[in-house]
C-alpha cells in the first residue's frame, strides 16, 4: 500500500513540477526582452511615434480600429503606421515575431526609439490612444513623466548659486 501511494504522489508531483516549470520557460521567453521595432522596416526614427497594427479583412474591430488610426493620423501628421494584414498561413506566420498568435487587431505603439511601450489586443479607446500620442509627441513617458536622462535634479539647480 505505502508503495503505490508513493507512486501516485511521485507521478502527481512530478507533473507539477514539469507543469510549473513549462509555464515559467514559457513567461521568459515570452518576456524575456523588450520588444522592438528598431531593426524592422515599420521604424521610423524621424517620427513621433511608430505605430504598427495587424489586421484581417474579415475582422470587424479590425476595420475600425484602422479608421481609429486614420483619424489619429489625422490628428497627428507626425505619426508613423504600420498597417500588416495577416489573413494567409505566410503573413501569420512573419507576424508571430510580433507576439500575434490568434488575437486580431494587434497594435504596438513604439516611442522614437524603437521601443514598443503599448501593446493593445483590443481596440484602445480613441480619448486614451489620443493622450499616448500626445504625451510621446511632448517627448514623455507612458506615464507622462520625462524620461531620466530629460530629467532636472532639483537639488543640483537649486544649489548652482552656493
Amino acid at each position: 500500500m505505502p508503495k503505490s501511494t508513493s507512486l501516485k504522489i511521485h507521478n502527481i508531483f512530478g507533473s507539477l513540477v514539469r507543469m510549473a516549470l513549462f509555464a515559467l520557460l514559457m513567461s521568459v521567453s515570452a518576456f524575456s526582452a523588450p520588444l522592438s521595432l528598431k531593426s524592422t522596416p515599420y521604424f521610423h526614427p524621424e517620427s513621433s511615434a511608430n505605430i504598427v497594427i495587424f489586421y484581417t479583412t474579415w475582422c470587424p474591430p479590425c476595420k475600425r480600429g484602422l479608421v481609429l488610426l486614420d483619424e489619429m493620423h489625422k490628428e497627428h501628421p507626425r505619426l508613423s503606421i504600420s498597417r500588416i494584414c495577416v489573413d494567409t498561413s505566410v503573413q501569420q506566420k512573419r507576424a508571430q515575431a510580433f507576439g500575434i498568435l490568434q488575437t486580431v487587431p494587434l497594435i504596438l505603439i513604439a516611442d522614437r526609439s524603437g521601443s514598443v511601450i503599448k501593446r493593445f489586443s483590443v481596440l484602445p479607446d480613441k480619448k486614451n490612444l489620443n493622450d499616448l500620442i500626445q504625451r510621446l509627441e511632448e517627448g514623455r513617458l507612458e506615464n507622462g513623466t520625462l524620461p531620466p536622462e530629460k530629467r532636472i535634479d532639483s537639488w543640483k539647480q537649486n544649489r548652482k548659486g552656493m
